[in-house]
C-alpha cells in the first residue's frame, strides 16, 4: 500500500508542479540541390506539393529531482510545385490542452535562393475545428510568407507539458504525401516507457533501440508514406495515419521500482486522483445537487433534472482530450468546462443524491479507434456518463447541449468505452443502434390551384443522430435569425416561398421531441409545354442519403449511424388539373439497406410515400464501396421521377 501511494503523490506532484522554459533559436538545415531541383512529387504526381521531410524529437527527461519534463520539436520542410501546393503554407499546428507551446519558427526559400522569414507577431493561437462536428483542437496558426511554384517552406515548433505523459506522435502531413518521416525519443534512465507503434497496410515503422548519456534512446523511421486523401464518409485521418503511442509504464524512485501504467486499471489510479482533485473543493456543487434532486423521489428523474442543469447553464468549451481536476466549484461557477470536466462534474453530483455513476471513456467515431491492447489515456477524445440505473444502465452527454439523456450524438455511439469504476476499468460498449434509433418523418398536405399554386402544411418530427445535430445548429443561431433559419428549411430552396405560422420546441430543452411545423405558399416553376407541369413529390428528401462521386475510394467508408427516412406528400389537385402521369413504384433492398417509393391516386387527391433505411455502416472492400455506390446511383435515378400534371 505505501508503494501505490508514494508513486500516486509523485504523479500528482509531476502533473501540477509549473516550470518556466526558455525557447531557444532552431537551427536550419541546408537546403540540396536534389530538393532545389525536384519538378514533381514522386508519389504523388500533379500534387501541389509534398513533404520532404518531418521529422520529431520528444524527449522525456528528469530536470531536477521528481521533475519531469516532456519536450517536443517538430521540423518540416515542403517543396511546393504550382499555385495549388501554396496551401501548405497555411498551418495549423494541432496541440493537447495540458501542452503549452513555447516556440514556433518558419521561413520561405524562393527559387532564387532569398529567404522570407516567418514574421512572428503573424502566429495566432487558438481553436480549430478539424475533426468532425462539436470537436475542438487548440491550435497555433501561421501562413508562411510570399510562398510562389518553386519555393521550399519549412518551420519548427516547440512544445513542453511538465508531465511524463507524451502524446501520440503522427508521422503523416495532413493532405500531402511525405518522403521521409523521423522520430527520434529519449527517456530519462529512471523511467520505463512504452511504446506501440501504428502502421497502415501501405507504410512500414523501422525501430532501434540504443543507450545514451540523457537515457534510452528510440528512434522510428518511414518512407513514402502517401497522402492521406480527405474523402467522404471517410475513417478519421487519425485511423489511416502512421503514429506512435506512448505509455510511461514505470518508474524508479529511492531504490524501489513503482508502476505507473502497465493495465487500464492503473490508468483508473491516476483517474481517481483526478476525481479527488475535483472534489477538494464541491460545497457548492454538493449543494445544488441536494437541491435540484431533493423533491424528487424517482432515481432517473433526479439524473434527468440534474442533467438539465448542466447541459443548460454550463458551456462545453469541446475540447478533445481527457484531463481533468478543477475544482468541482470552479467550474460551476465559471459555468464552462471541457467535456470531461463537465461529465465528471455530473459523476460527482450524480453520487451526492445516491444515485450510482461512471464516467467512461472513449475515442470517438471522428477522432480514432481505440487500441484497447495498449492502456493508454492519450487515445481518448472524450468522456461521458454512465448512470447505473435500476435495470439497463444508461449512456448520458450533458456536455453535449442538443442530446436529450439518454441519447448520444452519432460520433460517441458504436465505439468501445472504459468505464472507471473507483480504480477500476470496464469495458462499456456503446452500440450504434438501429435504423429505428434514428428517423426522420415528414408529412405534408398540399393543396394545388390551377394557376400552379401550392399552398399547405408540413410537419417535420426527427428523432436520433440528425435530431441532435439538426437541433445543435439550430442552437447555435442567433435568436433573431431562427425564425429565416426555419423558414429557409420549408422552403425547400424556393426563394420565393412564404413560410409562415412556424412551430417549433425550445431548442435548449432537449428532453422536448425535435418536431417542427409551418404553413407554406410558394408557385410551381416546372412547367413544360402545352400547360403541363412537373412535381418533386418528395420534399426535398432525395439530397438526404450519401453521395459517391468518383469510381475510386482509397479509404473505406464508414458511415456515421444507421438511419431511416420517411416522407408521406398528399397533393390535393384543383378540378382544372390532369394527372397524367404517376411515378412507377419502386422497392429496393439488400444488406445495406432498402429505398422505396409509390404514388396512389384517388380522384383530385395524389398520395405519395417515399422511404430510404441505411443499416449497414462499414464499407471494407472496393466490391463493396462499387455495390453501395450502384445502389445509391438506381435510388438517384429513381428520385428523379415525378408527377406530371396538365390544366385541362
Amino acid at each position: 500500500m505505501r508503494r501505490r501511494n508514494a508513486v500516486s503523490l509523485l504523479v500528482l506532484f509531476v502533473g501540477l508542479v509549473f516550470h518556466a522554459h526558455r525557447a531557444a533559436a532552431f537551427d536550419w538545415d541546408a537546403v540540396t540541390d536534389a530538393e532545389k531541383g525536384m519538378k514533381a512529387s514522386p508519389l504523388d504526381p500533379g500534387a501541389g506539393a509534398v513533404v520532404l521531410f518531418k521529422r520529431g524529437n520528444i524527449e522525456v527527461l528528469e530536470r531536477s529531482s521528481l521533475f519531469w519534463t516532456t519536450r517536443i520539436q517538430t521540423y518540416v520542410r515542403i517543396k511546393v510545385f504550382n499555385d495549388a501546393g501554396r496551401e501548405s503554407a497555411n498551418v495549423a499546428v494541432e496541440h493537447w490542452k495540458h501542452f503549452r507551446l513555447s516556440n514556433v519558427a518558419g521561413r520561405t526559400i524562393l527559387p532564387s535562393g532569398e529567404i522570407v522569414p516567418l514574421d512572428s507577431s503573424k502566429v495566432f493561437q487558438g481553436t480549430v475545428y478539424q475533426e468532425g462536428k462539436r470537436f475542438t483542437l487548440l491550435s497555433t496558426n501561421f501562413t508562411l510568407p510570399s510562398v510562389v511554384p518553386g519555393a521550399i517552406i519549412e518551420y519548427q515548433v516547440e512544445e513542453y507539458v511538465d508531465w511524463f505523459y507524451p502524446p501520440a506522435w503522427i508521422f503523416d502531413t495532413r493532405g500531402v504525401a511525405t518522403l521521409q518521416s523521423a522520430l527520434q525519443v529519449t527517456i530519462g534512465p529512471r523511467l520505463d516507457m512504452a511504446q506501440y507503434p501504428l502502421e497502415s497496410t501501405q507504410s512500414k515503422l523501422s525501430f532501434t533501440q540504443s543507450e545514451t548519456v540523457k537515457g534510452t534512446q528510440f528512434d522510428f523511421t518511414v518512407k513514402n508514406l502517401r497522402p492521406i486523401q480527405d474523402e467522404p464518409f471517410a475513417p478519421p485521418y487519425r485511423d489511416q495515419a502512421t503514429m506512435v503511442l506512448f505509455t510511461p509504464t514505470r518508474l524508479s524512485f529511492g531504490g524501489d521500482i513503482y508502476p505507473i501504467i502497465a493495465r487500464w486499471d492503473d490508468l483508473g489510479d491516476r483517474l481517481k486522483e483526478d476525481f479527488g482533485n475535483m472534489e477538494k473543493g464541491e460545497k457548492e456543487t454538493k449543494n445544488k445537487a441536494k437541491e435540484l434532486a431533493e423533491k424528487i423521489s424517482d432515481p432517473r428523474k433526479k439524473a434527468e433534472a440534474i442533467y438539465a442543469y448542466l447541459q443548460q447553464n454550463i458551456t462545453s468549451s469541446n475540447t478533445i482530450g481527457v484531463a481533468f481536476g478543477r475544482p468541482a466549484d470552479e467550474i460551476v461557477t465559471a459555468k464552462r468546462g471541457d467535456p470531461d470536466e463537465i461529465n465528471a462534474l455530473y459523476v460527482l453530483m450524480l453520487r451526492e443524491v445516491k444515485i450510482d455513476a461512471d464516467l467512461v471513456l472513449l475515442a470517438a467515431q471522428n477522432w480514432e479507434t481505440l487500441v484497447r491492447s495498449f492502456p493508454n489515456r492519450d487515445q481518448f477524445s472524450r468522456a461521458i456518463t454512465r448512470v447505473n440505473l435500476k435495470g439497463t444502465p444508461v449512456f448520458a452527454d450533458p456536455a453535449d447541449p442538443a442530446s436529450p439523456f439518454g441519447e448520444l450524438p452519432w460520433f460517441e455511439r458504436g465505439v468501445q468505452g472504459l468505464a472507471v469504476k473507483g480504480s477500476k476499468i470496464q469495458d462499456a460498449p456503446i452500440p450504434a443502434g438501429t435504423e429505428d434509433d434514428n428517423v426522420s418523418t415528414v408529412k405534408a398536405t398540399v393543396q394545388v390551384d390551377k394557376d400552379w399554386a401550392l399552398e399547405g402544411d408540413q410537419e417535420v418530427e426527427i428523432k436520433g443522430a440528425e435530431a441532435i445535430d439538426f437541433r445543435e445548429d439550430l442552437l447555435s443561431e442567433a435568436p433573431e435569425k431562427l425564425e429565416q433559419r426555419l423558414a429557409d428549411y420549408f422552403a425547400h430552396g424556393n426563394a420565393d416561398a412564404e413560410v409562415t405560422k412556424i412551430e417549433h420546441p425550445e431548442f435548449r430543452d432537449s428532453s422536448q421531441p425535435f418536431r417542427v411545423k409551418a404553413h407554406l405558399k410558394a408557385n410551381l416553376n416546372n412547367e413544360v409545354g402545352q400547360g403541363g407541369l412537373l412535381l418533386n413529390p418528395w420534399l426535398g428528401d432525395q439530397y438526404e442519403r450519401p453521395l459517391f462521386k468518383t469510381t475510386v475510394r482509397h479509404s473505406a467508408v464508414r458511415f456515421n449511424n444507421p438511419e431511416k427516412r420517411i416522407s408521406t406528400s398528399t397533393w390535393e389537385l384543383a378540378p382544372e388539373i390532369k394527372v397524367e402521369q404517376l411515378p412507377a413504384d419502386v422497392k429496393v433492398e439488400n444488406d445495406l439497406g432498402g429505398f422505396s417509393h409509390s404514388c396512389v391516386r384517388n380522384g383530385a387527391t395524389v398520395t405519395c410515400t417515399r422511404t430510404y433505411y441505411l443499416k449497414k455502416m462499414l464499407l471494407r472492400t472496393n466490391s463493396e464501396y462499387l455495390n453501395a455506390k450502384k445502389f445509391f446511383d438506381d435510388i438517384a435515378k429513381q428520385d428523379q421521377e415525378v408527377i406530371v400534371l396538365r390544366r385541362q
